[in-house]
């Protein structure tokens, strides 16, 4: 069965349903047995508010059911709900104004809602400016519950007639537009056009939220009631740049302790990498240049600069240059690279504060290296340039590229090395390893040690030579050679076999080297002038020219090493050559002198004596 009816909410509609149902059908219903559909609205006489009206459709027995089942756990408490809310619903009244008057119409409070009163009706009147209010009407109208019907309760005055008032407010930063609209009285009531005339009166121009001002407007394009700052318009933000970025080419956090697992799962606690070398020209540091946003708009149309983006100064430091795009920084000479304060510093010398020991590792560095403590058994120091030990060596190596100086001596313990392309000074020398392409200055002794040094070893204040090995290219200058008890030391000078023997080795190696790079040379000839006359080569020849490419640079490289080593050598041979041992306190017996081929051994004490070979004899004479 289904039926239309008429009502001013749906609360009242879904009651006279019930009621026409009821009466209909002869049976005693509830509101689950039917179904309520708004289908349309008209307005009321003279136009005072609007009705709905509404479908009815009542459901059958198995409709019922199933709407039951399906809706219990929502429609039930929605309905219980909208039920409790219809229940405690204040009355209302609304201000109707056209051509016939000024009316009020009123809406009775349902349950336990307060019911409209004189107060509220003032109010509004007050609100609206309404004059010549007919208060016994209004009296009347509530004292008899005139409800749902218009109530004149002034007549209309033309000329006090208020259109509806718009107003356009913009926050201070031009980014925001908020809308107010206060109701018309009497006359005209704002409607979409309006407002955006409005609007762009006002200056609004950009960002207009069109679906919004749609929204708030009915059907027929007006805007019923009245609204209060209600966002309309937002400006678009500027879009940030990028600050510029400095990227380094290094780890500065590579100084920080690094323990390394090694292969076979033990532990290397001394190479811990810890210096960071660069060479001359390395790249340490570039730079991004700070790229420019994108500008935003205001509600009005003006453009709005983003914030600039910051610039960055390259971190130049000491030894260090910019390339001419300024956006590279280079290191100026060999060092290790440090940031300090905020500036990349290439430092020529690396400082360790106290010990070399596990707690710094090992020690490999391009430039200088000064220890201001001991270096400890077993570490290594290696320095492209010089090494200077402020302590004691312990049985540690050090490889110098220049000069090493030990302040407080060096306990080789069988195992400890010095090694250095220039003059090595110490205080003393005990069970160690030294070899120098220079000259070896000893303070005080070198005790039972293996000594190798191209020119002179010259032993000062206490002078003493015992025990081991000892070899000089030029000359050996000592106090005191051997001791008491005939302790074995062996004495070398000059241009020794072994000397010997390794320049004719290097001289058979640099004409091996030169006929295989003439031998290249020729194949590279002979396939380029093929390619010239034939145009091309095949396959197996184009890999037999670089291939002999390949190997004329290697060989061209390892032949100027060869040519270095055979120039070190033929002077460490010319200076041998007049080779002498110098001993000016004591020579004691045991001692075993050799210079050159010839060997003196000493059978006696001696004292103030110089050794040296002329017309193939070992020959004595005073110290001079």
């Amino acid at each position: 069965m289904e039926l239309t009816i008429k009502a001013k909410d749906k609360a009242k509609a879904k009651q006279k349903a019930l009621a026409e149902l009821e009466a209909k059908t002869g049976q005693e219903l509830e509101v689950e047995d039917f179904e309520l559909e708004l289908i349309d609205e008209e307005s009321l006489f003279l136009g005072f508010g609007k009705k709905g009206i509404y479908k009815v459709t009542l459901l059958t027995e198995e409709d019922s059911n199933l709407e039951a089942s399906e809706d219990s756990s929502e429609e039930g408490d929605s309905e219980e709900q909208e039920q409790e809310t219809t229940e405690n619903k204040d009355g209302e009244v609304e201000l109707i104004i056209n051509e016939d008057g000024i009316f009020i119409y009123l809406t009775a409070a349902e349950g336990l809602g307060e019911e409209v009163g004189l107060n509220k009706v003032d109010s509004l009147l007050d609100a609206k400016e309404i004059q010549n209010v007919d208060y016994d009407q209004v009296s009347e109208a509530l004292v008899e519950d005139m409800y749902e019907q218009p109530i004149k309760v002034a007549d209309r005055d033309p000329d006090l007639d208020r259109d509806a008032e718009i107003k356009v407010k913009i926050s201070n930063d031009k980014m925001k537009a908020y809308l107010t609209v206060k109701s018309a009285l009497g006359g005209k009531e704002a409607s979409l056009a309006d407002i955006k005339e409005k609007l762009e009166v006002e200056g609004v121009r950009h960002g207009v939220k069109e679906n919004k001002l749609k929204s708030l407007v009915n059907r027929d394009g007006i805007l019923e009631g009245e609204i209060e700052d209600v966002l309309v318009a937002e400006g678009t933000e500027p879009i940030p740049g990028k600050d510029a970025q400095i990227n380094l080419k290094f780890d500065p956090e590579e100084k920080e302790k690094k323990v390394k697992k090694l292969e076979d799962g033990s532990v290397d606690y001394r190479n811990l990498g810890k210096i960071i070398n660069v060479n001359e020209g390395d790249v340490l540091a570039t730079k991004s240049p700070p790229e420019p946003g994108t500008p935003g708009t205001t509600v009005t149309g003006e453009e709005v600069d983003p914030e600039p983006p910051e610039d960055k100064r390259m971190p130049t430091g000491k030894n260090t240059s910019l390339g001419e795009d300024k956006l590279s920084l280079y290191a100026d000479i060999e060092g290790q690279v440090v940031l300090e304060d905020d500036k990349i510093n290439v430092l020529p010398i690396h400082t360790v504060k106290g010990d070399v020991d596990l707690s710094t590792g090992n020690i490999k560095f391009l430039g200088t290296v000064e220890v201001r403590g001991d270096v400890k058994d077993g570490m290594v120091v290696e320095a492209k340039q010089d090494i200077q030990v402020k302590g004691s060596v312990q049985g540690g190596r050090l490889e110098a590229g220049g000069s090493i100086l030990v302040q407080k001596g060096f306990v080789g313990r069988s195992k400890g090395v010095l090694m250095a392309k220039e003059d090595i000074k110490v205080k003393f020398i005990e069970n160690g390893r030294v070899v120098t392409d220079r000259d070896l200055i000893v303070r005080d002794a070198i005790m039972h040690s293996d000594i190798d040094a191209a020119r002179i070893i010259r032993v000062e204040s206490k002078g003493l030579i015992v025990g081991g090995i000892v070899r000089a290219g030029k000359e050996i200058d000592a106090k005191i050679i051997g001791s008491n008890l005939a302790t074995k030391t062996q004495i070398f000078v000059g241009v020794t076999p072994e000397l010997r023997d390794e320049y004719n080795q290097l001289m058979e190696e640099l004409e091996e080297q030169q006929k295989e790079l003439d031998e290249a040379l020729k194949t590279i000839n002979y396939l380029k002038k093929r390619q010239e006359e034939k145009g091309d080569l095949s396959q197996k020849d184009r890999n037999l020219l670089s291939q002999k490419t390949r190997m004329r640079f290697q060989l061209a490289k390892h032949l100027e090493e060869l040519k270095e080593e055979k120039q070190s050598l033929e002077k460490r041979l010319d200076e041998g050559k007049e080779g002498k041992i110098k001993i000016k306190s004591k020579l004691h017996p045991g001692v075993q002198l050799t210079i050159g081929t010839e060997v003196k051994k000493i059978s006696k004490a001696l004292s103030n004596v110089t050794y040296y070979v002329e017309e193939g004899e070992v020959k004595k004479g005073s110290y001079v």
